[in-house]
């Protein structure tokens, strides 16, 4: 027969701490929604392999993202112009101030913008003199820049303020909507055209 324990012998049970219950929490339906069990080789994995950067704007062709990359990127998509994917393409714009369309033949005073995928530049001649800027890692003199414009240089979307700046340095007018536009990319011309009118 068991020994019955005095009560000098029964210890207290002591109340449970909240730091006792700490971890001890029920496992719940919810809790074990989307658990997968690990393989043997994923738990010997030391470390991942971080996932390619991506930039912000994409750039034609794959392109290294230098300036005149992303300034052509971000002014297409500024436009809502998409070129053909794997292939070059070019826009030309001339402007001239007479009242009758300008063309891309040699004129006393003009403003010419080209546009290529992973660069852009224009040309000012005037008076026999002639500036002309091309934009790929920065902006450079190409030839000549007799009317002192590479530290003038916008971003491509803003080339309107420096076409602003030329007509009221040298007092004439470019008429936009006589602009001679060339491009290769298909229906890209009301969007140039819309573009060349807020200049």
């Amino acid at each position: 027969m068991p020994r019955t324990l005095t009560p000098a012998e029964v210890k207290p049970s002591r109340t449970p701490t909240p730091r006792d219950l700490q971890g001890s929490r029920t496992t719940t339906p919810r809790d074990l929604q989307g658990a997968r069990t690990t393989t043997p080789r994923e738990r010997h994995v030391t470390g991942a392999v971080p996932a390619p950067a991506v930039h912000p704007i994409g750039t034609p062709l794959g392109l290294s993202p230098t300036a005149g990359t992303l300034g052509v990127a971000a002014w297409l998509r500024d436009r809502g112009i998409y070129p053909p994917a794997g292939r070059r393409w070019t826009i030309q714009i001339a402007l001239e101030p007479h009242d009758r369309p300008a063309s891309f033949t040699f004129a006393p005073t003009k403003f010419h913008i080209t546009i290529n995928p992973d660069s852009w530049g224009f040309m000012f001649v005037h008076g026999d003199r002639t500036s002309t800027i091309h934009v790929t890692n920065i902006a450079t003199a190409r030839d000549r820049d007799e009317h002192r414009l590479l530290a003038m240089a916008p971003p491509l979307r803003r080339i309107g303020s420096l076409v602003r700046d030329l007509e009221a340095r040298y007092r004439f007018f470019f008429p936009r909507h006589h602009a001679a536009v060339r491009s290769d990319i298909p229906s890209s011309e009301p969007m140039l055209r819309a573009w060349i009118s807020s200049f």
